[in-house]
């Protein structure tokens, strides 16, 4: 967490006192969020001492004692699982868990639909068919919205999710904060439950630069009449942003009411005209000159004088907030122009937000041509998020254009995270040739679903499913291979994929430094998860961005040794992995890592077929098989042995 302070560039006059009153106001914001972090990190170290304790048998981590108090804090009430290790005569490890059966395909627990049983209760009705959950949460990103309760955000991250979305338009940020620090403590009590850290990534949709409306309470889902010679308020409280109604409406124009005059005319949509009856400073009294019907987030037109198109108060405001409360994905409404994303950069620099990661929103079925203007973005950006617009006809057969295309393409190419939103092709509204099969199932790392749309997507998770199980193997084959690394990672990173398939793993545990080698695996998709396990804090804060990536924090100042520290983060993965149940006896696991001391990227990985009583031991031998003299396996006591 970045403290509070004064950026450093060419801020002159009412700019100044704009930056400070925003700094002034998230100041106190970023509290409850630092305690919060904080008390992971506590838990964090908690959870690995105790781990490493159950595994060798004595506390390694700093060599003192734990707090057994602190130890019994992690007991939670909520916990499904116990880790215990029993020690057999060989001093060999056995990781059991209480009260947990080998999971098996239950009849009385499938899902009871009229199908199954052919219509054979013919006199009956079925009144309700039970909920299933996405087979793969980590492959989705969760938009948030103030509805999800506690219990919600505990199902999505015991679900796999991994990958969640605010958008900062929607209400005041104070709501966005306390959001925030709820997932956070969700965190928490899963990671209680786990007996293991658990982390995600946050991402921010940055309030849009164009001025829109707000939404309409829910009363008015339909709309609601504005007649001719109502009075409205036009207001820039964020309050306001979720509960617009016939008299107050939101619209983020902060910056130009200083330029409104009396009399002026604001268009509201394409029918709707205010005319501006009296300016304060922070709305605008008008009255209702040609009538309409207002619908939530309707474009607002300000007279031709306001500087519409500058960096706007509300977007300073949202990557301020971005950054004090540890947000380090934003979302740019628009891709805009070139000089639009050099704006964006200047500015996020004055603001020390320049360590934030900048991602464009794109309408990818509204994108038209075939020349190749729109490069570009792949080139500016570190991300996309891209949407669909809706259908003139429905059903209708989606429409990608050449330009649209590359962009996606580019992207792909680049590393570089790709969102998608399926709701229209889930809603069946849009049809997917098989021409763009690639662009739709491959290409995207997370597929982003809204929380009160969360029981709406399985059509679409069964179908991009089955669609990348088809592809993957193809794309592999035939994905030109072109090395641009000066290590030879590229190389690597494809024949760990192949791997993977060829020998059906289980998990693939990346130990490391950076996330460059993490991005590379993840860029073949492969279907095997990825876990990877570093010390790095910043990471947690956009690798599970990656397809298929969950990140295990092992941060920790005592294992000096670079071949004791692999060691360490190797074996602490496969105890996660088999407290749940991800792997089992036999299962394959493809380990990444760094062989070379001194090396910050992994070279070297190896197949190594899971063991639960032995797995320890075999680590010890098999991470580093060359160095006969060095020993990096515990001895009977627990400490480690490094003799040369």
């Amino acid at each position: 967490m970045s403290t509070v302070s004064r950026p450093v560039g060419s801020i002159r006059g009412s700019q100044i006192e704009v930056y400070e009153n925003i700094w002034k106001k998230l100041k106190i914001a970023t509290i409850d969020v630092d305690k919060v972090l904080k008390a992971k990190e506590l838990l964090s170290a908690m959870q690995r001492r105790k781990a490493f304790r159950n595994l060798f048998g004595l506390e390694v981590s700093d060599g003192s004692e734990l707090n057994i108090d602190a130890m019994y804090r992690l007991q939670s009430v909520h916990s499904l699982r116990k880790m215990t290790i029993l020690e057999d005569s060989n001093t060999s490890e056995d990781v059991e868990f209480e009260g947990e059966e080998e999971l098996s395909e239950d009849s009385c627990q499938l899902p009871f639909d009229e199908e199954r049983w052919g219509n054979f209760f013919t006199d009956f009705e079925i009144l309700g068919v039970p909920e299933g959950v996405n087979p793969n949460g980590n492959n989705q990103c969760v938009e948030l919205g103030y509805g999800s309760t506690d219990e919600e955000l505990n199902m999505y991250l015991q679900t796999g999710v991994r990958c969640f979305m605010v958008d900062l338009f929607r209400g005041p940020l104070g709501r966005t904060q306390d959001l925030v620090v709820r997932l956070r403590e969700a965190e928490i009590a899963v990671s209680k439950e786990y007996g293991f850290p658990v982390v995600s990534t946050i991402i921010a949709k940055l309030s849009p630069r164009h001025q829109y409306s707000g939404y309409l309470v829910e009363e008015y889902t339909a709309g609601v009449k504005l007649c001719r010679g109502d009075r409205i308020t036009l207001t820039t409280d964020r309050d306001y942003s979720l509960f617009c109604t016939s008299r107050v409406i939101y619209v983020n124009a902060r910056f130009l009411l200083v330029e409104v005059r009396k009399f002026d005319i604001i268009l509201v949509g394409e029918d709707i005209q205010l005319m501006v009856r009296t300016v304060r400073q922070d709305h605008l009294m008008c009255c209702v000159c040609r009538e309409g019907t207002l619908q939530s987030f309707m474009p607002v037109l300000f007279p031709q004088r306001c500087s519409r198109y500058r960096v706007s108060y509300e977007e300073v405001e949202d990557l301020t907030f971005s950054r004090e409360v540890g947000i380090n994905v934003v979302i740019s409404n628009i891709a805009g122009t070139v000089q639009y994303v050099i704006d964006m950069e200047r500015v996020m620099t004055q603001l020390q937000c320049d360590g934030l990661r900048l991602y464009a929103r794109v309408v990818i079925n509204d994108i038209k041509g075939c020349d190749g203007d729109m490069n570009w973005v792949a080139q500016h950006y570190d991300g996309l998020l891209v949407e669909l617009s809706e259908p003139p006809n429905v059903p209708d057969i989606l429409q990608i254009c050449p330009d649209a295309q590359c962009i996606l393409q580019l992207t792909h190419a680049a590393k570089k995270p790709i969102i998608f939103n399926p709701w229209h092709i889930s809603q069946q509204r849009l049809r997917v040739d098989p021409e763009h099969y690639y662009h739709v199932f491959f290409y995207p790392d997370k597929y982003l679903v809204r929380s009160d749309q969360y029981q709406g997507v399985f059509y679409f998770s069964f179908l991009q499913s089955a669609i990348f199980d088809q592809i993957l193997p193809m794309a592999l084959s035939k994905m030109p291979l072109c090395d641009s690394s000066h290590t030879g990672a590229d190389g690597m990173a494809r024949a760990v994929v192949a791997a993977s398939m060829e020998a059906n793993a289980a998990a693939i545990v990346i130990c490391g430094v950076t996330t460059r080698m993490v991005q590379k695996v993840a860029h073949f998709r492969p279907k095997t998860p990825i876990l990877f396990v570093s010390h790095m804090r910043s990471a947690e804060d956009y690798v599970s961005l990656y397809h298929n990536v969950t990140m295990l924090p092992f941060r920790t100042s005592f294992f000096t040794g670079h071949q004791r520290n692999i060691y360490s983060k190797s074996v602490f993965a496969l105890a996660y992995l088999a407290s749940r149940k991800s792997i089992k006896d036999g299962d394959k696991i493809i380990l990444v890592y760094n062989y070379a001391t001194g090396t910050t990227f992994p070279e070297k990985y190896l197949i190594y077929t899971f063991d639960k009583k032995h797995f320890v031991s075999h680590l010890g031998k098999s991470l580093f098989p060359q160095d006969a003299q060095c020993d990096v396996c515990p001895d009977k006591k627990g400490i480690f042995v490094y003799t040369h």
